[in-house]
């Protein structure tokens, strides 16, 4: 998509009639945000979402050492020679050990060299990290990335890292009514009647980027959280785009829908509770296609064989469900 043609409109006046709604998209960084410092944030801008209780000790490790990377450039004789240092996973010694290998790879034409430094390992019984084999003959600072590893671990056990503020900035989003953009990252198009969170969600990345604890070992000039939106005129030729990606968006939900439910007819699943979450999703998602058809003036029948088999599978599993339950009560 061409998304400088989405950006018709240049005014700070969200109420014109022209205009559709707003595209918006953001890039992250790598984050570490103190767990404690982001309920504060929440709480300050009043952002509608939970954060998450504390990590365990083994996300914590396994995100400490996979932020372990560093990038090495030398000149040998004329020669450029480039070396990555990283962690890769270890054979597993016995249940209270999680062990990991921080290797050099030497990149070559033909084969890549592999050099181990050492072994990091946690200790789930002490909650400790500890380092082993150390190869003292590599030349490199063995112990540099240990510590950072170290220093990492103690981290993620008190913060909050990409993966929970990406699910937490999609939740926010999802809540506006917005589709996603078929690009790759973070595209969406919010309609006109929920532009006003987008500022929200601005501020929320903002604090983030104030509290943001993570310190590369390599050099980078990307560090920070990049969010922007544009508007997006109320014209035909948006309207059509906009159709488009909300058949695509909506059509990959249904489908994973789909999938889920006819798993539990399969499973044998028999809970009223189960059943009544999945019939509100299904009743929301009918709502959004509702709400669409007047964002968009247009009747978006692309997608009601896909529903139609939506609501066949929600009726097959309240058959299974309500059957099973006169069953026990005979």
């Amino acid at each position: 998509m061409n998304f400088e043609k989405l950006m018709a409109i240049k005014t700070d006046d969200g109420r014109n009639n022209e205009i559709l709604g707003k595209y918006l998209y953001y890039s992250f960084p790598k984050l570490i945000i103190d767990r404690e410092q982001l309920k504060e944030i929440c709480t300050q801008l009043n952002f509608p979402i939970a954060v998450r209780e504390k990590t365990s000790i083994v996300d914590a490790f396994r995100s400490a050492t996979g932020d372990i990377h560093d990038r090495i450039v030398e000149k040998d004789n004329g020669a450029v020679n480039i070396y990555r240092i990283y962690c890769r996973d270890n054979k597993r010694v016995d249940a209270d050990t999680i062990s990991r290998e921080l290797i050099e790879e030497t990149l070559d034409g033909n084969t890549n060299q592999y050099c181990k430094l050492a072994n990091i390992y946690l200790d789930k019984t002490t909650e400790l990290v500890h380092v082993s084999d150390v190869n003292y003959y590599s030349g490199r600072d063995v112990h540099k990335y240990c510590d950072k590893a170290k220093e990492l671990f103690l981290l993620y056990q008190d913060c909050i890292s990409n993966r929970q503020i990406e699910t937490i900035a999609e939740k926010y989003v999802d809540s506006m009514g917005s589709i996603k953009i078929s690009a790759r990252g973070h595209h969406f198009f919010v309609p006109k009647n929920q532009m006003h969170k987008v500022e929200l969600l601005e501020d929320f990345m903002e604090e983030l980027n104030r509290t943001n604890l993570y310190k590369p070992i390599e050099k980078t000039y990307y560090n920070s959280i990049s969010i922007n939106s544009m508007y997006v005129a109320d014209e035909e030729k948006q309207r059509q785009k906009m159709a488009t990606e909300f058949y695509i968006d909506i059509g990959k939900q249904i489908r994973d829908y789909q999938e889920k439910i006819d798993h539990l007819i399969r499973s044998g699943s028999e809970s009223q509770v189960i059943l009544n979450r999945w019939l509100l999703k299904v009743q929301s998602l009918e709502q959004k296609k509702y709400d669409y058809e007047n964002i968009l003036k247009q009747n978006l029948y692309g997608m009601d064989e896909e529903f139609d088999l939506l609501k066949t599978l929600c009726s097959e599993y309240k058959i299974r469900v309500n059957g099973a339950h006169l069953s026990k009560s005979a």
